[in-house]
């Protein structure tokens, strides 16, 4: 039996609304391509990080079309994209490792080895996927995208008109209220607690980015702003990472115990310094609050709707 494609719904979004989707659907597609391409032909830091952040992009897509109940389903395209993804965090964290230890090098010889220990782990990882990159094929994925492209397009003769952007806000008040109750569970003494606040917060900041040329509200100060919010979240995850990595370091002993313990009051100081940074900024999620008028920054947490 032949392995048929599942069939794609015609979307019943307003037109204007479908035709901006269609469009960045397109435009989606065309980047990821491209990215993938660059990757293939020179693996680097760089390709990696770019081909990374597009594929962000096309699972944040498939996540406003379910917001927006886009008609279809698209479980297979999710779970291809993010394998994907989930193939290079082992090198990005990496990446991050040995750039949150060079700043350290002067100061703690323990750093250094550490380095050294990861220089060895991304050759390796490099190696494994720089081959596994140039045997990837985007022929299915990239005609899934098309089909999905033309079910969101208007119906034939349909004209371009300015879109309906009710249903566009309504998608992204129900991520900011998502946001919103992690936010109430996050605790300085669970960095897990902050990093499920931070990956909602990149789904709730990715789906407006998809929507800004719509929605004139989310304006290009406001997305970057969110930005800069999601970083200083990212920042305790990399710690934490960090620290986990040290950790195995010192199992695997790679590293003597007592260097181990000496990097690790370090990185346990930077990661309290981060998480108060945090804390310091993190109800000024209520500027990001969905529509034309933001709530203050000052305000408490409880203010937000239900």
């Amino acid at each position: 039996m032949l392995n048929r494609e599942p069939r794609v719904m015609r979307s019943e979004l307003p037109t204007g609304l479908a035709l901006h989707l269609a469009g960045r659907v397109r435009a989606v597609r065309r980047r990821y391509r491209k990215r993938l391409a660059r990757c293939q032909e020179k693996f680097s830091e760089t390709a990696v990080h770019d081909l990374r952040i597009e594929t962000r992009r096309v699972l944040a897509l498939l996540d406003l079309l379910d917001a927006l109940k886009a008609g279809g389903s698209r479980n297979k395209l999710r779970k291809a994209f993010k394998q994907r993804l989930d193939a290079f965090d082992e090198l990005r964290d990496t990446h991050v490792q040995r750039r949150l230890l060079k700043p350290l090098w002067r100061d703690f010889p323990e750093a250094i080895r550490l380095r050294k220990i990861l220089a060895r782990r991304e050759a390796r990882l490099v190696a494994r996927l720089a081959r596994k990159i140039k045997t990837v094929r985007q022929l299915r994925l990239n005609r899934r995208l098309k089909r999905l492209e033309k079910a969101l397009g208007p119906r034939a003769g349909a004209a371009a008109r300015s879109p309906d952007v009710r249903q566009a806000t309504a998608a992204l008040h129900a991520a900011f209220r998502h946001v919103v109750l992690l936010r109430r569970r996050a605790s300085p003494d669970d960095t897990e607690t902050i990093h499920r606040l931070r990956v909602a917060f990149k789904r709730f900041r990715y789906m407006s980015e998809l929507l800004q040329p719509v929605l004139p509200w989310l304006t290009r100060d406001r997305l970057k702003r969110m930005k800069a919010y999601q970083d200083l979240a990212g920042n305790v995850q990399d710690l934490e990472v960090l620290l986990a990595r040290l950790a195995l370091a010192a199992q695997e002993q790679e590293l003597p115990p007592a260097a181990a313990d000496r990097l690790r009051d370090e990185l346990l100081r930077q990661r309290r310094r981060a998480i108060l940074a945090f804390l310091d900024k993190i109800d000024s999620l209520l500027e990001f609050r969905p529509g034309p008028a933001s709530l203050p920054a000052a305000g408490d947490i409880r203010t937000l709707p239900q």
